[in-house]
């Protein structure tokens, strides 16, 4: 029997791309976002969070929507101890979005680089294990049961590849494969369930690829892509001034995002990155897009290990934000110009900033 999950994103549908807006450039709001600590520490024996997403779960601190990281505790990119006798299971956690009271952890063996929420079935999605070894999994809160599936084909090769982030769009998941081999492996994988004795598994099918050809978004020509690195994923929302609908994925170590609007063919623009750092290769690992006039981002900063809720107040919807983590010497919250793909900070300061997480006011969350 063949399981297709399929599963509703928050507040999604599939548009169009939309051409530019004045609005892509024009948005302004406060340069620094006031927030407070949500999270000021890790639970116990847990350390470095990394993904963020939101869901409430029945009979878990009163149905409300809980914020849910993913703790790697130090665990090896193909899911071996970082230190001999190191945890080999990362810590998925999740919190009162009032308090920042932590109600939950679920320990998933390797280490969870992808981690979103189906809330039609109160599931939580987590991959792991990046460069090799990796494997898809359903995380159940209520009850704190895990169910492993092991992929079809595997995303190694040679003994690289694995799958990272996550991104949920017209009821279908999306995962991205990290650390190709060379830049004629697939970018991202669709991804459908299978139960048969004893092997549960998550059939792969390719998106697009590497070496696929796009549309540079900064020039209008036809270029052909040479990702070393895809990372983020994420479905971009209706309120976004371009590229609404589409399925981005950030290639990280390149400086590049890649907007695939899926179709039977699916159609590539590819937006390379500058930020204030001449020179720099912005290292993007977190990617959120304002839904409303007035919300909340939640940012996680994976070398303090704490989550900060920051207040959007003043941004309209339709901004982007973007996190950049400590891998250049820059790490940043700032406002991403899907125009020009000019990066524009914020004053607040993180250690290393990774997972972002929007919520508009008015949800369930806070």
């Amino acid at each position: 029997m063949v399981i297709v999950l399929l599963v509703s994103s928050i507040g999604l549908a599939i548009l169009p791309s939309v051409a530019a807006s004045s609005s892509s450039s024009s948005v302004s709001g406060p340069s620094t976002l006031p927030g407070t600590t949500l999270v000021s520490a890790p639970p116990t024996g847990a350390k470095g969070p990394d993904d963020i997403t939101v869901m409430a779960v029945r009979g878990l601190d009163g149905g409300r929507a809980l914020i849910w990281t993913a703790y790697q505790n130090g665990i090896n990119p193909d899911g071996t101890p970082g230190t001999p006798g190191g945890p080999t299971q990362s810590t998925v956690a999740g919190y009162d979005p009032s308090t920042g009271a932590l109600v939950r952890t679920i320990q998933v063996t390797g280490k969870v680089d992808g981690l979103t929420a189906d809330p039609r079935l109160s599931v939580l999605i987590a991959t792991v294990n990046e460069d090799d070894n990796s494997a898809f999994n359903l995380v159940f809160p209520a009850i704190g049961a895990v169910t492993t599936f092991a992929y079809s084909p595997d995303p190694a090769v040679n003994g690289n590849g694995g799958t990272d982030s996550i991104a949920v769009l017209g009821g279908r998941i999306y995962v991205a494969h990290s650390n190709p081999n060379d830049v004629t492996q697939p970018t991202d994988y669709l991804v459908s369930l299978q139960r048969s004795t004893p092997t549960l598994t998550a059939n792969l099918s390719p998106v697009f690829y590497d070496n696929s050809v796009a549309t540079d978004a900064l020039t209008g020509t036809t270029v052909q892509l040479a990702l070393t690195d895809p990372d983020t994923n994420f479905a971009m929302p209706k309120q976004s001034p371009m590229f609404a609908g589409d399925l981005a994925t950030v290639s990280q170590a390149d400086g590049e995002i890649v907007f695939a609007h899926l179709g039977q063919t699916p159609q590539l623009t590819v937006l390379p990155l500058t930020d204030n750092k001449p020179g720099n290769v912005p290292p993007i690992d977190g990617l959120a897009v304002a839904t409303s006039n007035s919300g909340t981002l939640y940012v996680v900063d994976a070398a303090a290990g704490t989550i900060q809720a920051l207040d959007t107040t003043g941004w309209a919807a339709g901004t982007v934000f973007v996190g950049e983590p400590n891998d250049n010497g820059n790490p940043l919250i700032g406002t991403l110009n899907l125009s020009t793909g000019v990066i524009t900070p914020l004053g607040n300061t993180f250690q290393s900033p990774k997972g972002l997480l929007f919520v508009p006011s008015g949800d369930s969350v806070g």
